[in-house]
């Protein structure tokens, strides 16, 4: 079941417009948005968005799953698609947010799965001890709001190769910062990825974990494995976190009951729905919906 008028964030913030282009890349200063809405922007989530906030001087505080972290800049923030977030600006902060379509993102670094789960997350990377890494990433900032600007001839595999730089450089500082992800081989990461994809295109499905084992052609003892060394959760868990975000989205722009909800998303029974939903966020649909 595919219910009509939900309503995703397909655009910006405070923006409900229609589902964006694939390549879609978007550039606006901190103050922009912010400045509209108080600086304080509630948390809310994209469905296929990806953003990179660049914050150059200033405060505030990172709001996410209930939970708040301060800003301190120089600094970059990772804002993955389907990953509930929220600000309070100080008025004086200096910044910029890049934002484009997940795919472009997955287009990058198709063939590099172990960079590609990396910036999959939401991070904040600090840059008060290191001045040259921020500053290479400004420049590539830079030139790539140039190259939007501009019409030059191969514009778009320009723009690839600057992101993928950019990401690169993001890449590598989060290694500095905090433990690699994992030492797994590229096979394990594939393996992890393929299981992510058929779990959204598997939304309307009631599938078992050992339905989704033998798609990718291994054991569900395997798949757990993989998990567990890459996100440190079972299959089962990455499961029900897709789908406690799905059920945000509902909850969040459709005024859909709860008992729709949960059918929507292909749980027999509501009750269960909300005792899973309260497990996994800590307050039941309701209140989440009220808050």
């Amino acid at each position: 079941m595919n219910p009509k008028g939900l309503v995703n964030f397909k655009g910006l913030y405070g923006d409900n417009r229609s589902p964006l282009v694939p390549n879609f890349i978007h550039h606006e200063l901190l103050e922009t948005r912010s400045k509209i809405y108080d600086w304080e922007i509630h948390e809310h989530l994209h469905t296929d968005l990806y953003q990179v906030f660049i914050i150059q001087s200033g405060s505030g505080v990172l709001r996410s799953e209930n939970k708040e972290f301060a800003i301190e800049s120089p600094c970059l923030i990772t804002i993955p698609a389907n990953t509930l977030h929220g600000f309070m600006f100080q008025p004086e902060i200096v910044g910029e947010v890049i934002t484009f379509s997940e795919s472009f993102l997955e287009s990058l670094f198709k063939n590099s799965p172990k960079i590609g789960l990396e910036i999959s997350r939401l991070k904040q990377l600090s840059f008060s001890d290191d001045d040259s890494a921020f500053n290479r990433i400004l420049f590539l900032k830079t030139e790539i709001m140039k190259e939007l600007l501009e019409e030059n001839p191969e514009k778009q595999a320009v723009l690839q190769s600057l992101f993928q730089l950019l990401f690169l450089t993001i890449y590598r500082q989060a290694l500095t910062q905090s433990s690699p992800v994992t030492t797994s081989d590229n096979r394990t990461l594939q393996y992890f990825q393929g299981f992510q994809k058929s779990i959204k295109q598997s939304l309307q499905e009631s599938k078992s974990i050992n339905q989704y084992a033998q798609e990718l052609n291994i054991t569900p003892v395997h798949l757990n494995r993989i998990c567990q060394n890459l996100v440190q959760k079972s299959a089962l868990q990455v499961v029900h976190d897709y789908l406690i975000n799905e059920a945000k989205k509902y909850l969040l722009n459709t005024n859909y009951s709860i008992s729709e909800v949960s059918y929507f998303l292909n749980f027999k029974d509501p009750a269960y729905f909300t005792r899973l939903f309260k497990k996994y966020t800590g307050v039941a649909p309701s209140e989440f919906r009220k808050n």
